[in-house]
């Protein structure tokens, strides 16, 4: 008989009211992928405004296997992220990342990979300049591409398979969303150029830490062409609009 009363190092992402009102919370573990839980207890209770998004928490869980239903019986915070609530632009940051490991159910199955990532981004957040979050989440997108599969070669044209190459003469390198992957200034016909050293901010983040990544210099110019192709890609990942993203 499987084991009813489970343990898990949690990662708060999501809260919700199911029909009959009872609160439900989703949380991301390195074992399991996305947990789904109750959250029993009325308005004023701890445990239950305790289990909010962006809280980290060992906790306890009930599960019974036959009825498919979990309970959350207890939790200890291990790290609250209070800065991120203390900003709108950080705040938008972090649900984004919640959202997205959300709606790929876990960013495809390298469970402690992306829980590890995801902690250190959120720390990232909570302790930057609130001007850093968005250039922290790029490089989070940029990095659970690559995790998921799903990150376009920085390093070849997807039309001829030649070096990319973004000399300033040249414009840059270009996206295109029908080969699905980056092509040269030779191929890219119509296309907008990202911008000379795009590529060169992409290859730094393929390598650096996501701490590194939160201090690489961008100009507004490159941060605006990084914004237009990780959120068509992370919303491509996701088969569907990001809330989180919209307007944006």
């Amino acid at each position: 008989m499987a084991e009813r009363n489970q343990r898990y190092d949690a990662l708060f992402l999501r809260t919700r009211d199911s029909p009959s009102g009872d609160r439900i919370a989703s949380f991301l573990t390195a074992e399991a992928g996305i947990v789904d839980t109750f959250v029993f207890g009325g308005a004023k209770s701890s445990m239950r405004s305790s289990a909010s998004p962006f809280v980290h928490a060992q906790v306890n869980v009930y599960h019974d296997p036959v009825k498919h239903f979990r309970k959350l019986n207890d939790l200890d915070i291990v790290e609250a992220f209070l800065g991120i609530r203390d900003s709108y632009d950080k705040l938008m940051a972090a649900g984004t990342i919640a959202e997205i490991i959300i709606r790929t159910s876990g960013c495809g199955g390298e469970f402690a990979r992306v829980t590890d990532l995801t902690l250190r981004s959120l720390r990232c957040i909570d302790s930057c300049d609130e001007s850093r979050a968005e250039l922290i989440l790029l490089s989070y997108l940029w990095k659970i591409l690559e995790l998921m599969g799903l990150r376009p070669d920085p390093e070849s044209c997807i039309h001829c398979g030649k070096p990319l190459d973004e000399g300033p003469a040249r414009g840059g390198i270009a996206y295109s969303p029908e080969q699905d992957g980056f092509v040269c200034s030779r191929c890219a016909g119509d296309l907008a150029p990202l911008g000379a050293g795009v590529r060169a901010i992409l290859l730094r983040m393929s390598v650096e830490e996501i701490e590194a990544c939160a201090a690489l210099e961008v100009k507004p110019e490159e941060l605006e062409s990084l914004r237009k192709v990780l959120h068509y890609l992370a919303q491509s990942a996701s088969e569907g609009t990001l809330l989180t993203l919209a307007g944006r």
